[in-house]
């Protein structure tokens, strides 16, 4: 395939839903996509705005509050992994509705009052939630 194949490939992808220079790094190589092909597309897709760091920071934070329950901290580790700068990390964060927040916690831990208290603090720690959350919440 040529460069121009390729990009068209990788932005149809891209158009599909929102993804980090690491997925499309990922699926390129999936496809089989040679490595030096990888810079390249990822500068265009950049150019023509496939490719957004701070769009794709507050979808997934946004996407991980709404659909997952996910706490901050998990969110945060995630996004992380990704290698996301941090401002964009940081911004994303800050951005997330305090109520759904505040009630995705609280529905989880009433989903879980049959578990010893042992039990449902190492969930909700798992799931991202800081220790203070979870005993202001847990009332």
């Amino acid at each position: 395939m040529s460069k121009a194949e390729w990009l068209d490939k990788a932005e149809a992808y891209c158009a599909r839903s929102e993804h980090c220079a690491a997925d499309v790094r990922r699926k390129l190589f999936e496809w089989g996509a040679p490595s030096e092909i990888a810079d390249f597309i990822e500068q265009k897709l950049r150019e023509n705005d496939f490719l957004n760091d701070a769009r794709f920071c507050h979808a997934y934070v946004h996407d991980k509050v709404e659909y997952q329950s996910w706490g901050r901290i998990k969110i945060q580790a995630g996004l992380h992994a990704l290698q996301l700068p941090e401002s964009d990390i940081r911004s994303a964060l800050e951005e997330i509705d305090e109520a759904k927040y505040r009630d995705n916690l609280r529905a989880l831990i009433a989903s879980r009052r049959a578990d010893s208290e042992d039990k449902r603090l190492r969930f909700l720690l798992q799931r991202g939630f800081t220790y203070e959350e979870i005993k202001k919440n847990a009332k």
